[in-house]
């Protein structure tokens, strides 16, 4: 045999050529299978986050098949390509907001990661809710228990013997009103602050005959507020499988210019829906927000501020709503609302619960 043949050094170049396409195929098919199963985390995060009207969706998915449809909306309103949507997904920079680009390098700037969902009256970027610590002359981690004398306006159906299916709780609940608890805007008397907000709005859900539970004070501090509210969440929700709703009632530490307004010659505490956008199924907690709101927009016009959403870069992120999609944290007023506002306007937002719990239990 001559093995300076040069046919035979041909044979051997394209059997190894062979050899190597196959292996290639192979290992290609093996990761198209692997990659196939795994979940991407970032595009569906950003996918999650896109805002794109219905129209152009549909639009877009017809002219996939028909160019005639790519004729029907503008240009301007065509979702993102997908270069467009990969270049997002790995910088984490938009090309529709120019927040991305200086949100990370200006001191201060970082509010400015919430995220408006809907806008009501007058909300803005420069009068987004605010969260406040406690001041340090309250000392919450040995707190004195006291107890209201009664829920607020008298209970209008017996709490006891209705199936509990919301649980309303208060993880700052320190949260309070100038105007009825002494000039503060913290204490920890229950009948001055947030959960008395929620023995009103859970008077309004037993008179719908929906059974709810309502926390009271607790033992944690600021910093560690969402971390023992969430394991209060959790130990109560498996002592009570039948809760489904999840509020966790708060109040805005803005100025009474901001979270107050007048209907009808009477003055209400606006109300503010908080979503955490860390929480990856967070379009269903949107999708409940949303729905309130719009039966609130009926009766009470304006009341509603608006829907925000907070990553975990301007709060915490998640504000338990990742234990159920029926989970909302509210605003209820600020610090200079006065009782009667945030009566109103919380059984306002109780009216508004039950009937979207009534519309999605038929």
């Amino acid at each position: 045999m001559n093995h300076n043949d040069p046919s035979h050094t041909t044979s051997l170049a394209e059997i190894f050529l062979y050899y190597l396409i196959l292996l290639i195929i192979a290992y290609g098919l093996a990761a198209l299978i692997v990659v196939s199963q795994v979940r991407i985390g970032p595009v569906d995060d950003a996918l999650q986050k896109a805002n794109w009207p219905a129209e152009a969706l549909m639009a877009e998915t017809f002219g996939n098949e028909n160019s005639v449809f790519n004729h029907v909306i503008r240009a301007t309103d065509r979702p993102k390509s997908v270069y467009k949507l990969a270049f997002e997904v790995m910088t984490d920079l938009r090309f529709d907001d120019i927040r991305s680009l200086f949100g990370s390098e200006l001191p201060g700037f970082t509010i400015y990661n919430t995220k408006i969902f809907v806008a009501g009256k007058g909300l803005n970027y420069t009068n987004l809710p605010q969260d406040s610590p406690p001041p340090p002359e309250i000392t919450l981690e040995k707190p004195k228990q006291t107890k209201p004398e009664k829920a607020p306006s008298g209970p209008i159906t017996d709490n006891n013997k209705l199936k509990k299916t919301v649980l309303l709780y208060h993880t700052h609940y320190w949260e309070s009103y100038k105007p009825f608890n002494n000039g503060q805007a913290t204490g920890l008397n229950p009948d001055h602050g947030v959960i008395h907000d929620g023995f009103v709005v859970g008077n309004v859900l037993a008179s719908h005959g929906i059974g709810y539970i309502n926390t009271g004070i607790q033992n944690w501090g600021y910093n560690v507020a969402y971390q023992g509210s969430r394991i209060l969440v959790q130990n109560l929700l498996k002592q009570n499988p039948t809760l489904t709703y999840l509020i966790d009632i708060h109040r805005d530490s803005s100025g009474r210019s901001i979270t107050t307004m007048d209907l009808n010659n009477t003055s209400y505490a606006r109300i503010s829906f908080i979503i955490g956008e860390d929480n990856p199924d967070y379009s269903a907690n949107l999708y409940m927000a949303k729905q309130i709101k719009n039966v609130m927009d009926k009766q009470y016009p304006g009341l509603v501020r608006g829907i925000v959403g907070k990553t975990k870069f301007d709060g915490n992120g998640v504000y338990n709503q990742d234990l159920s999609k029926n989970a909302l944290l509210i605003e209820i007023g600020g610090i200079d609302n006065t009782q009667a506002e945030v009566d109103r306007a919380s059984k306002a937002f109780g009216e508004a619960l039950a009937t979207y719990i009534k519309q999605s239990n038929p």
